[in-house]
Formats: C-alpha cells, structure tokens, sequence
C-alpha cells in the first residue's frame, strides 16, 4: 500500500496514534488550566457578592459597624444585638465560604484571604464568640482559622 510494506505503514500508524495521544494530552491540560481559572474566578466573584451583600447590612446600619472591624462588644441588652447578631451570623458565613473556597485559590492569594479571616474574627469579639458557641454550624476551615 502506497509502496510501503506492511511493516513501516504499521509504524506510521503507530507514530500517528502516538502523535494524536501527545495532542490530546496537551489538549486536556489546556482544558483543565482553564478550568481551574473558570472555578477560581467564580468563586472570587460569589466572595465578592458576599462581601457586598454584608456591606448593605452596615451601609443600612452603620451604627453597627464598630462590632465588627473596630474590636467593640455588644451586650446581650443593647437593643440592636438580635440585629447585629444576625449580620454577624451573614459575615461568618461569609467568612466561613472563603476558609472553604481557600484550596482554589493561588499561594499568596490563599495567604491573604486566610489573613482577612483571622483579621475579622480578631476585630469582632460577637463573631468570635459565636463562632465559640456555635461550631458545629460552621465548617473546620473557618474553625481552623479562628
């Protein structure tokens, strides 16, 4: 066939399904590189979305805000803990979707997010204290980083 005898044509077979294995190869890793960009990006926004969401809460009530970023406690009889205690519960669980999300980001990406949770469960005694009582309703990743 073609002048080649059965022998080298059975070769250029085997190169070519050799050939079509390498590029399916490469093909599959430039499939899944761009999936790992896909999931990455996707979950950064769902973060994002999150963390606006938390932000209507204080933009809303921004008598609030001290609970959370600037290390003030909320008695049990302030008349606006039932209130803060809820956004409190809406930034652990934001808190707790980046602990979780944490495996898909980069190193130093990775670095800073775990950085912001620690920093926010710090400056939030309510959080850390429902964190405490609570556990079991919030995942080991967040409860490793508090």
């Amino acid at each position: 066939m073609f002048g080649l005898d059965p022998e080298t044509f059975e070769n250029y077979i085997d190169l070519a399904g050799l050939a079509a294995t390498v590029i399916g190869f490469i093909f599959i890793i430039v499939q899944v590189r761009q999936l790992g960009r896909s999931v990455r990006s996707s979950a950064q926004s769902a973060i994002y979305d999150q963390a606006a969401d938390f932000r209507e809460h204080l933009v809303a009530y921004p008598q609030l805000r001290p609970f959370f970023f600037d290390g003030a406690d909320i008695d049990p009889a302030h008349p606006e803990y039932n209130r803060a205690l809820t956004i409190a519960e809406l930034f652990l669980n934001y808190l707790e979707h980046i602990a979780i999300q944490g495996g898909n980001f980069d190193g130093n990406d990775r670095k800073a997010w775990e950085s912001f949770v620690r920093a926010a469960l710090t400056a939030s005694p309510l959080m850390s204290r429902r964190l405490a009582e609570r556990p079991d309703a919030y995942s080991p990743q967040l409860r490793r980083l508090a």
